[in-house]
């Protein structure tokens, strides 16, 4: 009777979720922040699907776009020794 339940209490193996980033170079596709029909409300799309919404007028999405484009497309960082040779 006791090992009947030490069978039972075999753990399953567990399954590590990740959020993928925005930021990720490997992530395939575009991208970018559009104006929802909501006023005050911006939509995050990738690759044509709705990611997320953003809290922001029509001025915030032109700035979000291309900070958001400057992030993925910066250079890679260097290291302190590289940086002053």
């Amino acid at each position: 009777m006791f090992v009947i339940e030490e069978k039972q209490r075999q753990r399953r193996p567990a399954i590590r979720t990740v959020k993928p980033s925005l930021l990720d170079p490997c992530l395939r596709g575009d991208p970018w922040i559009e104006r929802c029909y909501i006023p005050n409300c911006l939509v995050v799309h990738l690759n044509n699907q709705p990611v997320s919404l953003l809290s922001g007028t029509p001025l915030d999405q032109s700035s979000m776009n291309q900070l958001m484009f400057r992030m993925r497309h910066r250079y890679p960082r260097q290291t302190y020794a590289a940086a002053v040779a």
